[in-house]
């Protein structure tokens, strides 16, 4: 496997840690970084971080379905829609609790929906060809993440032939390859957040409480500058509007 740009990583944390591997090992490491993405995951709020699904059309057997899957990398949902067979969207905004919905004696808007674990329950149920999608935030691949082995990938340069004798090589009609690291946004152009975490969990761990304070100080003022700035962008470039259900209007 090659990971230049996380194996850099790996030894930045160390650097700035001030330790050597016998202290701060490399699974360590990678450990501290994963607690690190996975805090900027749950608080960042930022487009590179956007994502839409689109389910594939309602089948003749879904007919009737009241429930979706949540997609796996799911952080925090930002809008639930359908477009039926004509084309036309609705978007579900009315979010309930779950005893509401499935209160048969209550009075449920068009298109209602609430959370039940990994799935959405939703209002009037399915029909025929209906395209279900959710825009959301979502959590990245792993940081040490690479593309897999195979023809689509090595014709579309995803992939590296190597030699034999490379570590991790996988064999593929007679060639030798490594996949190339995954592309990740918070990895290649926000490693500072990433690296200030880990730093701040790798001190903690050496019992250097006081740097590690200031390292997790830092990465949440990084994050909260990237709120800010994008909070900004949103305000520009027309009037903002919004619109409330169930409020008369003056």
């Amino acid at each position: 496997m090659s990971t230049p740009l996380f194996d850099s990583l790996v030894t930045k944390v160390r650097s700035w840690a001030n330790r050597d591997s016998s202290v701060l090992t490399d699974d360590l490491i990678t450990n501290f970084l994963d607690y690190s993405a996975d805090y900027c995951y749950r608080n960042l709020r930022v487009p590179p971080l956007e994502h839409t699904f689109v389910y594939s059309p309602i089948s003749s057997n879904d007919v009737g379905e009241t429930t979706i899957i949540i997609p796996s990398d799911l952080s925090e949902l930002i809008q639930f829609s359908v477009t039926d067979s004509d084309g036309n969207m609705t978007v579900y905004d009315e979010k309930l609790s779950l005893a509401s919905l499935q209160d048969k004696d209550f009075n449920k808007k068009h298109q209602s929906f609430a959370r039940k674990g990994r799935a959405l329950v939703f209002h009037p149920e399915a029909k025929l060809n209906d395209r279900f999608e959710i825009y959301y935030y979502r959590r990245l691949a792993d940081l040490d993440a690479v593309y897999n082995v195979n023809q689509v990938n090595i014709n579309g340069g995803l992939c590296t032939q190597v030699s034999s004798s490379t570590p991790g090589a996988t064999l593929f009609n007679g060639n030798y390859y490594l996949g190339n690291e995954v592309p990740n946004w918070l990895r290649d152009d926000n490693e500072r957040m990433l690296l200030w975490g880990a730093l701040a969990h790798a001190l903690e761990y050496v019992g250097e409480d006081e740097r590690a304070a200031k390292f997790y100080a830092k990465q949440q003022e990084a994050i909260q500058e990237l709120n800010r700035e994008e909070v900004q962008r949103k305000a520009k470039g027309g009037s903002v509007v919004a619109s409330y259900a169930d409020v008369a209007q003056l």
